[in-house]
């Protein structure tokens, strides 16, 4: 492992909920602290897979009047992570890891091992219906829901991920969602006129090539988003066929 990329790691666990001003502690329901995932699929100079955030690891709780409620209860292994866990009901994997794999990792004939994976927000971040199934079940936790600060988060993250740039190095980067291409762009630009087959050199990501491509799961939903990504995925092999 790289010196740099391994201080580097240690100082976004150590560092990254002060740096952006999260309130501490900021944890699940039972205590448990809600972690930065650094990225550890660090190949450099090669493809940077950019996310959003992290999702989080969700187990079954019944409540009062025995109804069962899906609730963050620890963190993911790391950023996409193939991961398959039994919840207390059913077995459960998590689906942006399966998602990447079926449809980026697999059509590029790549692996993650190839990449650099990581996320623009280095945490999980509750959303409104988190707080209404975690209170459900634990009535005086206080869920700080932060999803709705995505932007802000982003744009404070920026610095982290300029720094993974500089240490990956990479020939192609790719962002995966909406929401992380208006952030880079600082634009609320519709995603049709964002998510394009067109190669952009944004400063904010160093100027490097980089495609702005549908999140996975947008994919799997929605046959619109899964031809855009399909017509991306051809354009970044004729890019790589011309410039490596």
């Amino acid at each position: 492992m790289n010196k740099k990329i391994r201080k580097y790691q240690q100082k976004c666990f150590k560092e990254y909920l002060d740096d952006l001003e999260i309130d501490q502690p900021y944890t699940f329901p039972e205590g448990n602290r809600i972690r930065p995932l650094p990225p550890v699929q660090t190949t450099t100079n090669g493809i940077m897979i950019i996310g959003a955030y992290p999702s989080a690891r969700f187990e079954k709780r019944k409540n009062s009047i025995n109804r069962y409620r899906v609730i963050p209860v620890g963190n993911n292994l790391h950023p996409f992570a193939k991961e398959l866990y039994f919840d207390g009901i059913d077995v459960r994997v998590l689906e942006s890891g399966d998602r990447i794999r079926e449809y980026i990792f697999a059509p590029l004939k790549i692996s993650p091992e190839d990449c650099w994976v990581t996320d623009l927000v280095k945490v999980f971040l509750y959303k409104k219906e988190h707080k209404e199934s975690v209170n459900d079940i634990f009535p005086s936790f206080q869920v700080n829901v932060l999803r709705n600060k995505f932007k802000e988060l982003g744009n404070k993250s920026l610095k982290w991920i300029q720094e993974e740039i500089l240490l990956c190095d990479p020939s192609i980067i790719i962002t995966l969602g909406e929401e992380v291409a208006k952030v880079i762009e600082n634009s609320n630009k519709k995603a049709s006129e964002l998510l394009t087959n067109q190669v952009r050199y944004p400063e904010k990501l160093l100027g490097r090539p980089t495609f702005y491509l549908p999140h996975p799961d947008a994919c799997r939903r929605f046959t619109k988003w899964k031809k855009c990504l399909d017509s991306q995925l051809s354009s970044i092999k004729l890019f790589q066929s011309k410039n490596f």
